[in-house]
């Protein structure tokens, strides 16, 4: 007769690392709160009879969440102030018979995967020697031990050496017993398993199996788990267009060029920052030049398309976003633009507020075919990569 499996979720906790407006358990990855996805990776697995989720008796987000749990799927308010104490008051909150085997779960590990899950059943269950079982990871970085300044004291071989996972697999009974007593220096459910001298296996999981913690880890896991979209990465694309006329100064890249005509439109048309506006305009999806800065709005004429882009990049640093990298080229038959590129680069890579190596400027031709050929206008098209700070 197969024993009958349950699976406690910690999920009372704060995550304070994470310095979020609210736990994070209940924070969106891949769409859906992360709590809801570590219960559908354990409801994923078909030998699992019940899932019991231990939150805090004042939480005010577990009823909107439990809506999308599966029916086999228990709510306790019984956590308490430390992860030793939620386990033991959903242990005897559960009202499972002492014989049950438990599955303890961590609820910012949403990346386990059923198969592994079952490997620990597996191993523990068929093996009569076995008090219980864990996921763990081999070590496999050289472990260092430091002193309280983070000075290393020594090098610790890593042989033998594994980091803890879960879930954690235990009878109830004598896991309940473990953790009746002193809870002083119990981290989780093995360690208290430990002191009373139980025989427990490591099961090897996967790398990706992680406690989500910081930020970082929340951009990681939406990755692991399908979301594609939180890639913390944003392209956009910019092009601009002016005639040259006379009795106009050409001002490229916030940079004056002598020439005998300059480029004629509301602002001082300078078509590479156009060009370089509307891309990250585009790539922090937030409309385009003309609707920032409408040409029939007497205020931006003349205005120093410097301070149009300043004042762009203030909205994409609002919503998160800033420059990775600017590829941009400038399109005309004359001037010849060889001797001002490093000082555009300059001057374009200060209004962007990134090093000099992240900015390209190229000059071409359009080898005397049409408008631009005939000298009669000039173009630049930009290329804009954005970052999230939050992500990666």
């Amino acid at each position: 007769m197969e024993p009958k499996i349950a699976a406690l979720v910690c999920a009372a906790g704060v995550g304070s690392r994470m310095r979020a407006d609210r736990p994070k358990q209940y924070l969106p990855i891949a769409g859906r709160p992360m709590l809801t996805s570590t219960v559908r990776a354990l409801a994923a697995v078909e030998r699992i009879d019940e899932i019991v989720v231990v939150v805090s008796p004042e939480d005010p987000y577990i009823d909107e969440v439990k809506k999308d749990f599966p029916p086999h799927v228990r709510v306790l308010r019984a956590g308490g102030s430390e992860r030793a104490e939620s386990v033991r008051n959903g242990l005897v909150a559960s009202g499972w018979h002492d014989d049950v085997w438990v599955l303890v779960h961590d609820a910012a590990r949403p990346c386990v995967r059923p198969g592994e899950v079952g490997a620990l059943l597996d191993k523990v269950l068929s093996d009569e020697t076995l008090d219980g079982g864990i996921l763990a990871q081999p070590a496999a970085d050289t472990m260092k031990r430091a002193d309280a300044d983070g000075n290393i004291l020594e090098t610790v071989p890593r042989s033998g050496l594994w980091r803890a996972a879960t879930p954690q697999l235990f009878r109830l009974r004598p896991l309940r017993e473990a953790l009746s007593g002193d809870l002083t220096g119990i981290t989780d459910e093995a360690s208290a398993m430990e002191r009373r001298g139980a025989k427990i296996a490591l099961v090897p999981s996967r790398a990706t199996n992680f406690k989500v913690t910081e930020p970082a880890d929340r951009a990681l896991a939406g990755l692991i788990l399908g979301e594609k979209n939180m890639l913390p990465i944003r392209v956009g694309q910019g092009y601009d267009s002016h005639r040259l006329v006379e009795g106009r100064p050409l001002i490229l890249g916030g940079v004056h060029i002598p020439f005998e005509k300059g480029l004629d439109g509301h602002s001082d048309a300078d078509v590479l920052l156009h060009a370089v506006t509307d891309a990250l305009l585009g790539a922090a999806s937030l409309g385009d030049i003309g609707t920032h800065f409408p040409p029939s709005d007497p205020k931006w004429k003349g205005a120093d398309s410097g301070k149009l882009l300043s004042a762009v990049l203030g909205l994409a640093k609002e919503k998160g976003w800033r420059v990775v990298n600017l590829d941009a080229t400038v399109v005309c038959e004359r001037p010849k633009l060889g001797a001002y590129k490093a000082t555009i680069r300059e001057n374009v890579a200060k209004l962007l507020d990134v090093s000099v190596d992240a900015v390209s400027i190229k000059a071409k031709t359009n080898e005397k075919m049409d408008a631009v050929g005939r000298e009669e206008g000039m173009v630049a098209q930009a290329v804009v990569l954005l970052a999230r700070d939050d992500g990666f």
